[in-house]
């Protein structure tokens, strides 16, 4: 799944690799108050939370191309260093992941 968002996001035009099938961790935020959710069936669904999960993954060449065949609306992107998230990041964001960052 990670490798395929990777290529709907971001084209075809990077060789990528992602290291391994398990997540290198996962953070959870809750809501502040639920999301509903409408179904198709007029059914609903309370939407509590997101849970994100981080895969290691490595672009051996190429670059991230948003405007062919670009499935996920994206409109801009940036590589960032460890050092560079925390700046960007919430802080309870930044604490959740910053562990599983490799330093370079």
């Amino acid at each position: 799944a990670a490798e395929r968002i990777l290529i709907q996001a971001g084209g075809l035009n990077m060789n990528t690799w992602i290291v391994g099938n398990i997540p290198l961790g996962h953070f959870v935020r809750n809501y502040l108050k639920p999301r509903v959710e409408k179904k198709e069936d007029t059914s609903q669904d309370q939407i509590r939370g997101t849970k994100y999960f981080f895969m290691k993954g490595r672009i051996m060449a190429g670059q991230a191309n948003l405007k062919d065949n670009n499935k996920k609306g994206l409109t801009d992107f940036q590589w960032l260093a460890k050092d560079e998230l925390q700046k960007i990041l919430w802080p309870q964001d930044w604490s959740a992941v910053k562990n599983i960052l490799a330093e370079r």
